[in-house]
Parts: structure tokens; C-alpha cells; sequence
């Protein structure tokens, strides 16, 4: 088996679109698509970074200590967010119907994505996050997480594993109680995981993509942030191939996220046994072709077939057209990262799939870091 001639051509064509989004004001800084509404956004930079880590397994090491000083330029005293002043414009454009429910979500998504890539280059943020679901004791978060709707794993998968995120977030910066909250939400987490599929649910019929969203969801966001535990990785390998083979969201033509999630979960749980291998090889070999028609013209991907995405996040960010978009590329990307890596082809590609990232040393940020 070989690499796909139209990926071996991504694989040349990404790194020069990239450059393209880049703006002159300095690392970090890069649009939404080449014909975007702003020259730069918060949004387009955790993005391009993926899109970085995926080419060279890292932000190149010249590029970070300008683009930490804009990320931790962007933090607000108060709470921790980071504020993007062009974006707020999209955010609270959408009118009335925009609540402040809303807004705050919004932001708490991208505020999560860049203090991520913080991280990751091996910097601290300047401010503790004062999140509306940053906890004082264990108990909280407990009774918050079983507060969560357990029957749309995919939903709370994502609530429970941005949690812990975020109070392992806190507890780097120096909050014990935050890391008392992330042993409380590991163990709360563990206890609750089905031993018959390695899913999380309420024990209602759930729809078997679903349980692997959920899966993805935790994982994604626990395992690099608290070195979460990996259990019953072949429960959760039996259910990923169930899934790819008898769900209609994977099994027909699925997209790039619905692979990316089944491809992530795979690969994780291979690292841990090699429970039939050789059948997720074939599964994944298979998926290729079904991302091919996200590649365009331009050099690198779309969130989809149709072109590119208008709204990213809550965001207004580009208009629809037949061009490639940073989301769909970094989506794309990833899961053809996973899926090569999964089918032997890793090699030829020289992707490297976002189960490998690891943050760097963290050093303590230049900024203010006292308690809010």
C-alpha cells in the first residue's frame, strides 16, 4: 500500500497555503482563508498551530516567543479569557438573539484552544481562569458532573473533560483546591466508564457513533492535560469497529470530524494493546478516500465537500466559496494523520497525529499570576 497521489500532493501544497494565511505583524497571527473577514483572528492562530504541530510535530522553536507574547497579550485581568478585539465583532454581531450565555461560551471556547497552545509551547498563562465552572472543593465538581446529561455522551463528554482541563489549568498556576478537583473529576470519570464498551453514558440506547464522540471528548482533552488513565482499550476497540462498520454516521460517508473522533480514540487505545490491529489497519486504509473530496485547489482543505465554512465557533469568520478554510484543513489533517499512522503509511505521510503532543517544560509566565 501507498501513499494516495491527491495526499502526497497535500502534503506538498499545505505548508505554502499556511504561509499564505500569515500575517506581518508576527508569529501566531493568521487569517481564516485566504479570502477571509479578518487579516488575523485568536480562532485562525490555535488552528494554524494545529495545522504546525501536525507538519513538524511542533510550533518551529523560532516561532514561540512571539507567538506566546500575543497569546498572553490577549488575557483579561478579570477572568482569564482571552479577548480578540476583531472577533468580538462577529461574536456580538449576531444581535439580540445573542445572549450573554452565548458570548461567554464563545469565548470560553477560543479562551480554552490558545491557553492550550500555551502550553504546549511550554508557557504559563499570565491570569488564573475565574470560569463559571471552576470549582472551590471536590464535591462541587462531583455534583456538577452528575448533574451533566450522560445521554448525549458526545455533550457531556465535552463539559466533563473541559473541566478537568481547566482546573488542571489553575492548579499549574499554583491552586491546590484546583487540583484537588482534578483528582475528584479523574476518579468520578473512571468510576462511571462502562467496563463492556469504555464509554460513558447513562446506560440508555445511545447511538454507537455517539459513545465514541464521548470517548473523544474525554480523552482528548484529559489524557494530555491530567495523563488520564487509558482503561478497557479493547472494549473501546471492539465498540470503534462496531461503529465503522454497522453506524450510518461512520459506515456511509462520514465527515472529517466523525473520522477524526473513531481514528483519535483507535489510535489512543492501540498504545495500550494490540487488540485486532490488523482489522483497524484495513478500516483505516479504507477511510482515506473519503476525505478526498475536501482537498481544493488552493493547496489545502475545507470543513466540507460543498467549500468552505462561514461560521467556526459562534464566529463569523469567511464567506462560503469553493476555497480552503484553517478548521477544515486542521480537521483534515489530523485525521489523516491518525489514519495513516493506524494503516502503516506514517512513514510516507511525516504527519505526526495529535496523540503524540506533549507539552513542553512549562516555565512561569513573565505576567501576573496572583489568585482573582
Amino acid at each position: 500500500m501507498s501513499l494516495p497521489s491527491w495526499l502526497a500532493e497535500a502534503r506538498r501544497t499545505v505548508p505554502a497555503w499556511l504561509a499564505k494565511l500569515g500575517h506581518t505583524g508576527g508569529p501566531g497571527r493568521y487569517r481564516f482563508a485566504l479570502d477571509a473577514y479578518e487579516p488575523c483572528d485568536l480562532d485562525s492562530s490555535c488552528l494554524a498551530r494545529s495545522i504546525l504541530r501536525t507538519i513538524h510535530g511542533e510550533v518551529p522553536s523560532a516561532m514561540i516567543p512571539g507567538w506566546v507574547e500575543y497569546l498572553q497579550g490577549l488575557q483579561r485581568p478579570a477572568d482569564g479569557l482571552l479577548i480578540d478585539p476583531g472577533m468580538e465583532r462577529h461574536i456580538l454581531s449576531r444581535g439580540p438573539q445573542a445572549t450573554e450565555t452565548e458570548v461567554f461560551n464563545v469565548r470560553r471556547f477560543i479562551t480554552r484552544n490558545g491557553l492550550t497552545g500555551l502550553l504546549e509551547m511550554g508557557a504559563l498563562p499570565r491570569y488564573r481562569l475565574a470560569d463559571r465552572e471552576c470549582f472551590a472543593t471536590p464535591a462541587e465538581a462531583e455534583a456538577w458532573l452528575a448533574g451533566l446529561n450522560w445521554r448525549n455522551p458526545w455533550g457531556a463528554g465535552s463539559w466533563a473533560g473541559a473541566l478537568l482541563w481547566r482546573h488542571r489549568l489553575n492548579e499549574l498556576m499554583g491552586d491546590e483546591s484546583a487540583g484537588l478537583v482534578v483528582q475528584a473529576t479523574v476518579e468520578w470519570l473512571l468510576k462511571r466508564q462502562d467496563p463492556r464498551t469504555g464509554a460513558w453514558s447513562d446506560g440508555g440506547e445511545v447511538k454507537l457513533n455517539v459513545l465514541v464522540n464521548g470517548i473523544f471528548k474525554v480523552w482528548i482533552q484529559a489524557i494530555p492535560a491530567a495523563g488520564f488513565p487509558v482503561r478497557y482499550p479493547e472494549r473501546v476497540i471492539d465498540l470503534c469497529i462496531r461503529a465503522l462498520r454497522e453506524d450510518p454516521a461512520l459506515a456511509g460517508t462520514p465527515d472529517a470530524c466523525s473520522i477524526f473522533d473513531v481514528a483519535y480514540v483507535l489510535d489512543v487505545a492501540l498504545r495500550h494493546c494490540d487488540h485486532r490491529r490488523a482489522e483497524v489497519a484495513e478500516l483505516a486504509a479504507a477511510r482515506l478516500p473519503s476525505l478526498e473530496p475536501l482537498y481544493r485547489e488552493d493547496g489545502a482543505f475545507s470543513y466540507g465537500p460543498e467549500g468552505s465554512l462561514f461560521s467556526h465557533g459562534g464566529l463569523h469568520l469567511a464567506p462560503v466559496r469553493m476555497q480552503s478554510d484553517a478548521a477544515g484543513t486542521a480537521i483534515a489533517m489530523n485525521s489523516l494523520a491518525l489514519l495513516c499512522n493506524l494503516c502503516g503509511l506514517r512513514g510516507e505521510l511525516g504527519w505526526t497525529p495529535v496523540t503524540e503532543v506533549r507539552m513542553r517544560e512549562l516555565k512561569p509566565s513573565t505576567g501576573v499570576s496572583g489568585r482573582m
